[in-house]
This record gives C-alpha cells, structure tokens and sequence, in this order.
C-alpha cells in the first residue's frame, strides 16, 4: 500500500502528507458506510460498493494527473465518468444517513412511548385509586357503625330474626312483635348492603394499589431516551423558523426541510471529502530528485594520452583540471 501510494503521489511536502492522511482517514469511513450499506443486501454489494468509495475518491486525481501529462482525452473522459459514479456514492451515503438518524429517531420514539405509557397508566391509577379512597371514606363517614360489624355477623343475624319472623306468625299472626322483628331484619339488610358496598371499595383499592406497583416496576426498567438526533433537528429547525419566520414553533414543513437538508447535507460531505483530501494532497508533490549530472567528457591533446575523465561532481572536476595542467606542462616542456 505504501508503495503504491509513493507511485501514486511521489514526494508530498509536510503539508501535502497532512491532506493525504487526512483524506485516507475519511476514504477509510467513507467506504465502511457504504460496505454497511451493501451489507444489508448482500456480501458482494458491501464489496462492490467499498471499492466504489474508493474509485471515486482517487478519481479526480487520476483525471488531474493525466491532463498534466497531456492525455487530456483521458483525463476527460475520467471525469465525465466521474459524474455518476459520485451520484451513486452519494446515494449509498444518504442511505446510510437517512437509515441511521431515522433509526435513532424511531427507536427513541418509541421507548419513550412505552416510557409514557407507563407513568401514564401509574397516573391514571393513582387517580383511580384516590378515587376509590374517597368513596370508602365517605361511606365510612356515613356509617360509622360500618367499621364495629362485619357483613358475616349481620348475616347471622338476619337467619335469627328470619326464624324469629316465622315463629311469630304460626303462633297466630304477625302483629305488633313480628313487625318490630321485620323492621329489624330491613335495617340489617341495609347494613349488610353498605358493608358489602365497603368490602367491595376495600378489594378495588387494594387491586388498584397492585396495579401501581406492577406499572411502577415496568416502568422502572424503562429509561426515556435523549435522542441526538432529534435534538439536532429541532435546533436547525428552530434557527430556520427564526430567522425565516421570526417564531420558534417552525411548522411541518421547515421540520422535514430541515431533517432532510441535514440528511443530504451529511451524504454529499462523506461523498465529496475523501476525493477534495487526495486530491488536495495531488497539488502539494515535490519534483523528483534531480537526476545525476551531465556526462562531460575530457580528453587530452594529440600529445598526451587519450585519457577520457567523466565529470559526476566536484572532486571529479578538481581531478579533471589536474590532469589537464600536468598534461599543458608536459607540452611546453
């Protein structure tokens, strides 16, 4: 990889090595998304649509590189080739966006429904349930007898004077005794209707106090979710409703707008990122090391010896012209 990006970028400049890690880093994220986004079809698509990230994103330089070197048919042909390939990476990323904020939203949505749910069925019993206290209390108020007897003990009482009621009228009819005996079996069959009436509000309050519980425990497992997303939302939409409309309550309209300019917003960055990075890093090259120096050839007079000395740097040349002296003085000698 190391050699191939050297083949690639040659020598980049401290600056130029920072736009290159820098675009690297987000090809890397880029590319993840989309192999997530592919994976949820197949294992082939994850695969095609990584090396996609990657296609596009070194692109762009390809197409610059091949217009410096004169090919421009191909450089052009790169970048018309270039439109659509991006058009589907943007694609895989606003999937990829769409899918994560609305799954964010969704699941937040939804827990704290339950969440709701729950503290509003404990409300709602714990209303029921004053309710019921109230009744009780008032019955008992009204009757305060209610809480020295039981409906058991007026039950027997009832069989007793209902025995008594029937004795008295074989003995040669109902008058003045067995009428007090009837008066008394009414009014402890009222008394057994209010205590079962009481009995009754007892067991609704204690239902009722069950039913509290069990809410309160479901609902203590149930934690209302804080979602980021949604909290994003609301602030861009406000900031547009404000500025726009001069209100904080923006309508539907500006809460999709804005959801869905934050969704493409986020796409055309992680579609757009790694290929500006690299290419970015393309402009800072350095020119390859000089190459070695020109061959200069030396070579004596007729007189001296053919001796041929080739130049490659500066102890060569302090050779060469000691060579040359000697060779001079021997003539004029």
């Amino acid at each position: 990889m190391k050699s191939a990006l050297k083949a690639m970028f040659g020598s980049l400049s401290p600056w130029g090595k920072f736009w290159l890690y820098l675009g690297l880093a987000s090809l890397a994220a880029a590319a993840g998304m989309s192999f997530a986004v592919g994976w949820k079809m197949t294992a082939l698509h994850a695969v095609f649509l990584a090396c996609l990230s990657f296609v596009t994103a070194f692109l762009p330089d390809a197409a610059y590189q091949a217009w410096n070197e004169g090919r421009r048919g191909v450089a052009i042909a790169l970048t018309v080739l270039a439109v659509p390939l991006f058009a589907v990476e943007f694609g895989q990323h606003a999937a990829y966006t769409a899918g994560i904020r609305g799954h964010d939203l969704a699941t937040a949505r939804v827990q704290n429904v339950k969440y709701d749910d729950g503290r509003k069925n404990v409300e709602e019993a714990r209303q029921l349930l004053v309710m019921f206290e109230k009744r009780l209390a008032d019955l008992q108020g009204e009757n305060k007898w209610s809480t020295t007897v039981t409906a058991d003990a007026l039950r027997a009482r009832m069989q007793s004077l209902n025995l008594a009621i029937d004795l008295e009228a074989k003995r040669g009819g109902c008058k003045s005794k067995c009428l007090e005996r009837t008066k008394e079996r009414d009014d402890t069959a009222s008394r057994i209707a209010v205590l079962e009436r009481v009995d009754d509000m007892t067991a609704k309050i204690e239902a009722t106090k069950k039913v509290i519980a069990d809410a309160r425990t479901k609902s203590a497992t149930v934690e209302h979710k804080s979602s980021q997303t949604e909290h994003m939302n609301q602030f861009l939409s406000k900031a547009v409703a404000l500025i726009g409309q001069g209100s904080l309550k923006p309508d539907e309209v500006t809460e999709e707008g804005t959801q869905l300019s934050a969704n493409l917003g986020l796409a055309l960055a992680a579609s757009g990122l790694p290929a500006l990075a690299l290419f970015v890093a393309g402009l800072y090259r350095r020119q390859e090391d000089d190459e070695p120096a020109p061959v200069v050839a030396a070579k004596s007079s007729p007189q001296a010896t053919s001796t041929v000395h080739v130049i490659e740097n500066k102890a060569d040349l302090s050779e060469f012209w000691k060579v040359l002296n000697s060779t001079l003085n021997t003539k004029h000698a």
